[in-house]
């Protein structure tokens, strides 16, 4: 087993590679009749809508030339079928012969994005409504755009359709860590490993709670100190006992040995109640560093965060739905204190305590910081697989319950959301990222066959 003091470095190479962003990535081609009014104009097309799609934030491969035979076809296929695109983009320039894009299809098996142009005489529209039926009919998945080449909102669109195909191929290659299984008397958490992988192509890696024991016997204390000492100087305040600080830096260094040795992405410990305040700060640091961190061994919910992470690129909050308030018609979440610190309001508020009820251990204490996010709730089974959202407007708050909390302002009444979460069985972990990704949560969900409830 490699030293615990050389995977600390590896590590933190390991994720200063320039991917923590996700860009998803687009093949361009045009699609028209050949003797159609406008299909010498649909190359132009072409290269505009590229223009748009690269200014909105997509890495495009542009394919030269019109698909308007089977040679075209060809040529299309032999350029895109080597390069890793998420989405399949036609610009259909005029009323065009559909199997051309059939045949495509068979060697760029990817979803397709339609682009429809606005005019009276090319057909593109038409053409666009005629592949559309023919997909549906197969079962292939595609989405429809319609406007001018250079709307900026249009491209944008057709970027955040492209990050949901994006997101489902980024998962295929996603191992989360489990230690420990899930926490007694927390039936809900339980996790279906099939489902999980048939549905979002994460692999769920089992991790036995005696080799984190074991390792972490060994685990190199002076560089654990010389860590606790450094972490000290980023926040507010100190209110635990240096032992405590140490030991949970100790796990920070075993927490992340583990991660190198089985090449994970993620972990969800079985922390309640015998790691209680021991892989708190340990959670906060390794969310900054990339990795997602669910509590209480909640895999579903780990594999949530992971989600809401590539799509922010931002540490997510592990939270309990905890106590709404009508006036103001708002929702506290928090948990016991594992959020990354860039989470938090300012650094001055961050104190590092003990964990509540077990008064023990180090946590990250914090209010959370202001902004627009998205809470989701993944959980089920074969069947019953399903992803929940809400979306609302997290407000300034104080430290009203000891760990990182949330408070959410929504539009919608806060009983209504609360029966409604009751009603669909969602259960009570939610994570939380800043930004508002409903539109490609769901379109994600339809590529993966997931369930979608919006709350």
């Amino acid at each position: 087993m490699q030293s615990v003091k050389s995977a600390t470095l590896i590590l933190f190479v390991f994720r200063r590679k320039d991917d923590s962003v996700m860009d998803p990535k687009i093949g361009i081609v045009g699609l028209a009749g050949k003797f159609e009014v406008g299909f010498e104009e649909t190359p132009d097309l072409m290269i505009k809508a590229a223009e748009n799609i690269r200014g909105n934030g997509g890495d495009v491969t542009t394919v030269p030339g019109i698909i308007y035979d089977h040679k075209s076809m060809l040529a299309a296929a032999d350029l895109l079928k080597n390069r890793a695109i998420d989405i399949l983009c036609v610009c259909v320039g005029t009323w065009s012969e559909d199997h051309h894009l059939l045949d495509l299809l068979e060697y760029i098996d990817r979803p397709v994005m339609l682009w429809a142009f606005p005019a009276v005489d090319t057909g593109s529209l038409c053409g666009v409504q005629q592949i559309c039926c023919v997909l549906k009919e197969l079962g292939k998945r595609y989405f429809y755009l319609y406007g001018e080449s250079e709307d900026r909102a249009l491209g944008m669109k057709a970027v955040r359709i492209s990050k949901a195909a994006a997101l489902k191929n980024k998962l295929r290659h996603v191992k989360i860590g489990n230690i420990g299984g899930r926490v007694k008397g927390m039936t809900e958490t339980a996790f279906d490993e099939m489902e999980i992988k048939e549905k979002t192509g994460v692999r769920i890696a089992g991790i036995d709670e005696q080799e984190l024991a074991a390792a972490f016997s060994y685990s190199d204390k002076k560089a654990a100190e010389a860590l606790w000492d450094d972490t000290m100087t980023k926040v507010g305040s100190v209110k635990c006992s240096r032992d405590h600080g140490v030991e949970a830096m100790r796990y920070y260094l075993v927490l992340k040995d583990l991660i190198i040795r089985y090449d994970l992405e993620g972990l969800a410990v079985r922390c309640y109640p015998e790691l209680m305040g021991r892989v708190c700060l340990p959670f906060s640091i390794l969310s900054a560093q990339g990795i997602v961190c669910g509590c209480e061994g909640d895999i579903n919910n780990t594999v949530a965060m992971k989600i809401l992470y590539e799509l922010s690129s931002q540490p997510v909050h592990n939270t309990d739905l905890l106590y709404p308030k009508q006036e103001g018609n708002t929702i506290l979440f928090s948990h016991c204190g594992s959020g990354a610190f860039c989470l938090a309001a300012s650094a001055k508020d961050i104190t590092l305590g003990p964990v509540r009820l077990a008064d023990t251990g180090v946590c990250s204490l914090f209010p959370a910081k202001p902004g627009k996010v998205t809470l989701i709730n993944l959980t089920g089974r074969r069947g019953t697989f399903r992803m929940s959202v809400l979306t609302g407007e997290a407000l300034e708050c104080g430290m009203e319950f000891p760990g990182n909390p949330l408070k959410v302002r929504f539009e919608k009444d806060i009983f209504e959301i609360n029966e409604r979460i009751a009603e669909e069985g969602t259960g009570h972990h939610w994570m939380a990222a800043y930004g508002d990704y409903s539109f490609e949560l769901k379109l994600y969900c339809e590529l993966c066959s997931i369930q979608y409830i919006e709350i």
